[in-house]
């Protein structure tokens, strides 16, 4: 009886989960926007239909969010999307690329780029100029390492000879052991 009614519990449990995500994933009709979202939105409404459920709640999302940020915030933005848009597409590539692979991290590694981030931004501006120009001159010797074919090729025929001999015991060296003299006959 008791087992029954654990495994009565863990099914209605699964199931009131799995009907919350079924829930939080249905798609959002136009018609069900509020009018401050419609008009936040405007610029999707002919593709509103053809975005998936997931893409509508987070816009859903972003629109009430953008409700409850004060002008100011509003404005800026605004211009920083507006330098997003001015800039050529292979930069907004690498940017939405770099959004995606910080998405991806945990939120304990987020929670640490952020934080490192704010530390940046604490130095004073001399201070922050020295570390970009160290860390723009490490990143060209990096490229220049990885264009240079002759070092291309010497690293290319070290991973192979590492490769080839990883699974080599290395010998083992020799002990010498100190020679017995013979005792002249008497």
């Amino acid at each position: 009886m008791n087992l029954r009614l654990h495994i009565i519990s863990f099914v209605s449990i699964l199931t009131l989960s799995f009907s919350s995500v079924v829930v939080a994933q249905e798609r959002i009709e136009w018609s069900e926007l509020s009018f401050e979202e419609r008009q936040i939105l405007r610029e999707l409404e002919d593709n509103w239909d053809e975005l998936t459920p997931e893409r509508q709640q987070r816009l859903r999302r972003g629109a009430i969010r953008w409700q409850q940020l004060a002008p100011e915030q509003r404005q800026q933005a605004q211009q920083q999307r507006q330098r997003f848009q001015n800039l050529a597409p292979l930069q907004r590539n690498l940017i939405n690329q770099r959004f995606q692979r910080f998405n991806s991290l945990s939120s304990d590694q987020q929670r640490q780029l952020r934080n490192i981030q704010r530390r940046y931004r604490s130095l004073p501006e001399a201070q922050r100029e020295r570390l970009r120009q160290q860390f723009e001159s490490q990143a060209r010797e990096r490229q220049q390492r990885s264009d240079d074919p002759e070092a291309q090729a010497r690293r290319e025929q070290i991973r192979d000879v590492i490769q080839q001999n990883r699974n080599v015991l290395r010998p083992q060296p020799q002990v010498r052991t100190p020679e017995r003299r013979r005792q002249p006959d008497r």
